[in-house]
């Protein structure tokens, strides 16, 4: 019986015997890289190098090492073709799987590669935190070859690493029945028209799209995993990474997102950093969340929009010693979040300079995610309109710094008390990363609720995707759920229902 045939992915033009050669050259060398603490701005002289791998002697087969080249190649080209991100042209690749794949063999095998220019590999990468960055360099093609039991046995080897240790982690989180019925909900999303999908690709076929739009007919032609579980624990699978034009082709009955999320989540902090109960956060957000634009809008000026909340508030029988802890831009911060008209003003603010998405990266990027700030238009904008909102950002990125949010910070398991001192908290992305972990725990508890009224849903990140097999289940079923989770944590969310 003959074996069927594999993609694999490659460089057009590439010189595999080169690299073997390579590989060859640099076994006997070894590897050895600069010493990052002998790097001088002065001068480059005395430079002091670490010993990667000890020189040694290089396989003997010349086809073993042929296998592992074409394998490490497909592994890195298919991933920059097939996972499109907006603005990023490189992927990550984690070093303890390509070893367990292929061997010690990987690094001089990479180390070939970049040295004939066929890849980059870029240097930005912290060991154990964030890991090495790759770009292939020139153009990606993809032959049906004939089975190759070594190739397979490496994509095998690999894909079941990486859905091992998704389990795993979901597991050791959440439980494996939350797992498996995730996953039996996530397998109930199909293609619902393939004609109408396979005429939208050939439509549209550009390069950079064309295997992206194949990974994605191939997932849809096996069975649905989860890929993986980030540190957040925020779940990652098909549909998180799928392009908007493609979701009419699915059978998506709707999906629900919350208006202004990471905004909004920034509320519990405010609230947290003045000790206000939840079931208080929420009264307050509640009633700023019925308050209309006409309603306070007499002037353009932001004092008296905080005075007039100020007065509602106390109108509504909040506590004047409640109300007297927030400054007049917090009140406003968290009036827009909750109403839903956060991005909507900023968007007019800069109509005509940037698109929605932009403002949106720009402003997370700037503002909620950066450590350093940078002399840049959103951070001027943000501290010119919420100047004590923007202070609060800056002490949440920094929580041990300050004793009331390092007690957030033990008291939530975001970090351990080690002889006195606080570690595990990687205060680079300290506050983006409480975010996204609150967010998870927040559609943790809705999906937990649903699946108890056996209701099919899965999410992507801060929004709950219904498939159209539910017919019985409308959106203000899954609002209602939602608005429940929210208001544990003392946020009164909008949302926003898409249909396709």
């Amino acid at each position: 019986m003959v074996k069927s045939k594999h993609k694999l992915y490659s460089i057009k033009g590439i010189d595999f015997y080169a690299v073997v050669a390579k590989y060859r050259e640099i076994c006997i060398e070894g590897i050895k890289e600069i010493d990052s603490d002998s790097l001088s701005v002065y001068s480059t002289d005395g430079l002091e190098y670490n010993e990667k791998h000890k020189p040694r002697e290089p396989l003997h087969d010349d086809f073993k090492i042929l296998f592992k080249a074409k394998y490490l190649l497909h592994a890195i080209a298919y991933r920059q073709a097939t996972h499109i991100e907006d603005g990023i042209d490189s992927v990550t690749m984690q070093a303890a799987i390509l070893k367990d794949a292929i061997g010690d063999d990987y690094l001089e095998l990479l180390k070939a590669f970049e040295a004939l220019g066929y890849i980059k590999m870029y240097s930005d990468y912290i060991v154990g935190k964030k890991a090495r960055r790759y770009k292939v360099l020139g153009d990606i093609v993809v032959t049906q070859c004939s089975y190759n039991k070594a190739i397979e046995g490496y994509i095998e080897r690999v894909k079941n690493k990486l859905l091992e240790a998704a389990h795993k982690r979901v597991d050791e989180r959440y439980g494996v029945d939350f797992r498996k019925r995730y996953t039996k909900n996530l397998r109930k999303f199909k293609i619902r028209d393939i004609k109408a999908f396979n005429s939208f690709i050939n439509r549209n076929r550009k390069p950079a799209k064309i295997h992206y739009y194949n990974f994605i007919k191939d997932c849809f032609n096996s069975k649905l995993e989860i890929f993986s579980v980030d540190s957040n624990n925020r779940i990652y699978h098909i549909l998180t990474s799928l392009k908007r034009e493609l979701k009419q082709y699915l059978n998506i009955k709707f999906s629900i997102d919350c208006k202004n999320s990471h905004p909004l989540l920034f509320n519990y902090f405010i609230f947290y950093s003045k000790n206000i109960p939840s079931n208080i956060a929420y009264k307050i957000s509640y009633i700023l969340s019925t308050i209309s634009f006409s309603d306070i809008y007499d002037t353009i000026n932001n004092h008296y929009v905080g005075k007039n909340l100020y007065k509602i508030l106390r109108d509504n029988e909040i506590n004047d010693s409640i109300i007297e802890k927030f400054a007049e831009d917090e009140l406003i911060y968290i009036w827009k979040t909750t109403s839903g008209r956060f991005w909507d003003d900023i968007v007019e603010e800069n109509k005509g300079k940037y698109c929605r998405s932009t403002i949106k990266k720009r402003m997370f990027a700037q503002v909620f995610y950066a450590k350093k700030q940078k002399d840049a238009i959103f951070v001027n904008q943000f501290k010119r309109d919420y100047p004590n909102v923007y202070e609060l950002v800056i002490k949440w990125k920094s929580p041990l710094s300050y004793d009331n949010l390092r007690g957030y910070i033990v008291d939530n398991k975001k970090g351990v008390v080690y002889k006195g001192a606080v570690k595990g908290v990687d205060e680079e992305t300290a506050l983006p990363n409480l975010m996204m972990s609150l967010e998870s725990d927040i559609f943790h508890e809705v999906l937990m609720e649903l699946y108890r009224k056996n209701i099919s849903a899965v999410h992507i990140h801060d929004a709950i995707v219904i498939p159209d097999s539910e017919v019985e289940v409308c959106a203000s079923q899954i609002e209602e759920v939602m608005r429940e989770v929210y208001k544990g944590r003392g946020l009164h969310p909008t949302f926003s229902v898409d249909t396709y």
